[in-house]
This record gives C-alpha cells, structure tokens and sequence, in this order.
C-alpha cells in the first residue's frame, strides 16, 4: 500500500479546522511531529523544528502495541493461549518468596493490566536493575482481591509477555515483528530496546517516527490486512480494540478504558505512552494519527477527537489548504530565549571549566567558548571523564551527534543571553525531551538551572518546571 499525498479538501476534510487543531495542540501540549492519514491519503505532515520526520523517536507505552501484536501471532498459531497461567512460562526466575496469588494470574490477565500490581514498573524501574528483570519484577507484592477484576498499570506485565513470547516463538518480539509485519508494510529498521537478559523491553523502548506509526495504525484500520495479505490475523486486531475493563479515573476522557494493550473508547482505539505518543485510530472513520511528543497534557486524544469530527461536518466549506500548508511550513518549537550576550557576561561565564553540582545528566564540568558571531562551542566531561564537544547557535538550531549510542545520540542546541544569564536549549531529538540549560553569575559562582519539558524524576512541578538548581564552582580557565 503507497501512501499518497493530498489535500484535506479531497478527502472531504477542512482544511481550516485542521489548522485550529494544530493551533490548539501548540498550545496545550508539546508536539514533535504529527501525520494524519484519511482513505490511505496523507493530508498532514509535519514536524516542530529541529525535531525531524524520519528521525525516529522513543516510544514509551506504545510500545505496547508491539507486544500485543506479537502476543497475537503466537495465540492464533497455537503457540499460547489468553487462559494459559503466565508462571508456568518463567517459573525458573520465580525468586523463592513469591506471592502465591502469581499462581492465578493468566496471560489475558498481563494483557489487559489485571495483574493485581501493587504498583507500576515502568521503564524507570527496570533500567535501574543491572540483571534478573523478571526475577525482580516476580518479586513483587499483589493485589490478591484486584487479580482479573481491577486494573493497574504495569510495564512488568509487558516485559514478561515479551519474555514468553519470544520463548514460544524462538525469537524476540522485534524479530518477529521486522519478519511478519514490518517488513511486509514498508517501515524499514526498527530498534527496540531489551533487557540485559537479551528480551525487548515490552512496554517501552521501541523507536518510531509518526509516520511509522501512522503506517502501523492503517494496519489496524484495515483489519491486519496489507496489499491483499492478511498480515495479523483479522480476529485478533479486532480483539485488541474492545474495551475489556474501564480505566479509573478516565471517565471524562475519551479513551477511559483498555483492551489488549490498547487504550480504548467509543469513537476511537489508541496506543497511548508517556509524554503523548499516540496511534489513534477512529472506529467508524478511515483515519489514523500518529504523533511523536514531549507533553504531560493528557486531553490530545480529545482535541483530535473533537477537530476530526468538526472537519469532516464542515467540509464543504473548506479553503484550498494554503494556510494549513504554511502552518505545517512553520512549526517549531521555542529557542532558548534572550539576546546575545555582552563582553562581560562572557568573561565571566567563557573560557573556564565550570565544575557542576551532580545532575541528572551525569556532566562533570563544562566549558564554553565563542566559536563566531552566531555559535558557541560547548565542551562538556562526562562521569566517565569522556569530553564531547557540541555546538550551539544563536536563534537557530545546530545539530551534533554527540553519541554512537542510537538511544541519545542526536542533540539540536541554541542558546541565547538574557540579563546576564547564559540559556542552552537542548532538544534531543531521539527522545521526548527537551530541556533548557541555565548558568548565571552571582557572588563569585555560577548557579546552574535545569528545566526539562517533561521528566520521571520526583518533584516533577509542572506549573515552574523546574527541578534542580546547583551551584557552579570555577576550575581553571
């Protein structure tokens, strides 16, 4: 299937309720990049600068829908079953106190999040383990009485589907998935994440773009089905879009329940991770989204919901497309603010190590020198005593790759001066973040700022965003 280009109008979509719909998710969210596809068309593309296309992004929990996916091959090729006992699949990591209610709890159970967790491992938890995922996650205490009756978020749920599947089928799920469904809908390489014991992360870690997941997404609007080949299993995609138990607290929303690893409502199906990656599809429309995002806004779905139904009921009087199209021309997100700096902000803030306080990026000391009239060079030692060099530009965008690491390699920098004080904006364009960098003299130390757009740190205070202000010392220049 060839994805074409066309405009909104074409396809029966106005073009101006489009352009309200971007206005709107600018404003209450940070969006990366965004594709919507209707009747196999794609009548919007685009990215906030310097977040790029087809550089792909980690997903949080949409990786789910992978998981899912695969869960779904080795179900209908008999390989499980949804009212298998999960344990009986990774009992050689059993640790030797377990909570007993383990014994009940059945693939069906992992899949739709009634595992009875007492609390969510996320990806925070896992990668602070050094080994024994499943051992630590089996560890854990339940919630005997909420055990296929409640729901708990819990990425351990997906990791352990991961760890079956990939023992039933004899290779892990990003193998399964590049050989039976990747490769046969055009979406090249793809990296997912995995455990030190060698299995995908599950519930988080796979890199997409939005038009990836756009892609992905008209595979479940047709039903598995792919240029006349049954891809996935009708049944089963059906399956993973039927809300089987209500999500508490979603009830104003409109996903507020879950079915396999999708977030599901009335009028629309998603796969939904943190800090807004989203594929939604529309259950009696031909529409797909798929949006890449560093947001804790949770209404997105709604706003997409909303404008989507508006579009198409105001079709008729569509413009030609030509204000939605420089809209998309124009999308980009805040440079680091202020002016350029003057001859004595820089002497005191130039030429020197500046030795940091710890922080969340594990830097050592940095160095900032004058590269031209519009760059600065960054030099910055890590933990490791590993020194990189970046550079950053003056109300524009520079990118460095910094890292042979796929996972946090492409950096995207500006800086600017305001009163003195020294802002790096650092885009990191293979993740959700973006955060800004503050250094500002006072008293004879330099008191460095740190504000990321979203984080899982404690603390996270949404309203100052905000959260680590250490002291700077001086090292030699």
């Amino acid at each position: 299937m060839k994805f074409e280009y066309a405009t909104p109008k074409s396809v029966g979509l106005n073009a101006d309720v489009l352009t309200q719909m971007l206005c709107e998710l600018e404003e209450k969210a940070e969006l990366h990049s965004i594709v919507v596809i209707k009747d196999n068309k794609v009548v919007v593309d685009g990215s906030w600068a310097p977040y790029e296309k087809d550089i792909p992004q980690m997903m949080h929990s949409l990786s789910k829908t992978g998981t899912s996916l695969c869960v779904g091959i080795a179900v209908c090729e008999g390989k499980l079953s949804l009212d298998d006992k999960f344990i009986d699949y990774v009992r050689e990591d059993l640790p030797e106190n377990y909570d007993r209610i383990l014994e009940q709890v059945t693939i069906y159970d992992l899949l739709t999040m009634q595992a009875g967790s007492a609390a969510c491992a996320n990806n925070v938890y896992f990668t602070a383990l050094k080994s024994d995922w499943e051992k630590t996650w089996l560890g854990e205490k339940r919630i005997a009485a909420d055990v296929g009756k409640a729901f708990h978020y819990d990425s351990g749920c997906s990791y352990t589907l991961s760890k079956i599947v990939s023992k039933v089928m004899g290779k892990t799920c990003i193998n399964l998935l590049r050989e039976r469904v990747f490769s046969k809908i055009g979406i090249e390489h793809v990296d997912w994440l995995h455990s030190p014991e060698g299995y995908n992360t599950g519930g988080w870690g796979m890199y997409l773009t939005a038009r990836q997941i756009a892609r992905l997404g008209q595979l479940f609007l047709h039903e598995g089905k792919w240029n006349g080949e049954q891809i996935i299993p009708s049944d089963w995609v059906r399956e993973m879009g039927i809300t089987r138990i209500v999500k508490p607290g979603c009830e104003h929303k409109v996903l507020n329940g879950y079915g396999y690893h999708f977030h599901t409502g009335e009028k629309l199906y998603a796969a939904e991770g943190a800090f807004g990656q989203l594929l939604i599809c529309f259950r009696e429309l031909p529409i797909t989204i798929g949006i890449t995002s560093g947001t804790n806004c949770a209404f997105v779905p709604d706003i997409c919901q909303k404008y989507i139904y508006q579009a198409l009921e105001n079709h008729t009087g569509s413009s030609d497309g030509a204000v939605l199209a420089r809209k998309i021309e124009s999308l980009q997100l805040p440079l680091a603010s202020g002016e350029f700096p003057t001859i004595e902000a820089e002497d005191k803030l130039f030429g020197r190590w500046l030795l940091l306080n710890q922080n969340p990026r594990e830097i050592r000391k940095v160095r900032f020198e004058r590269e031209d009239d519009q760059m600065i060079r960054i030099k910055f030692e890590m933990e490791d005593s590993t020194v990189r060099t970046a550079w950053a530009g003056y109300k524009r965008w520079i990118k460095n790759d910094l890292f042979t690491d796929y996972t946090k390699r492409q950096h995207c920098l500006s800086y600017a001066f305001s009163s003195g004080v020294l802002a790096i904006a650092d885009c990191m364009i293979n993740t959700s973040y973006r955060e800004e960098y503050t250094f500002a003299f006072s008293g004879g130390t330099v008191v460095c700022g740190w504000k990321p757009n979203v984080t899982y740190l404690d603390g996270n205070d949404n309203s100052k965003r905000v959260f680590m202000e250490s002291t700077v010392t001086y090292h030699e220049r």
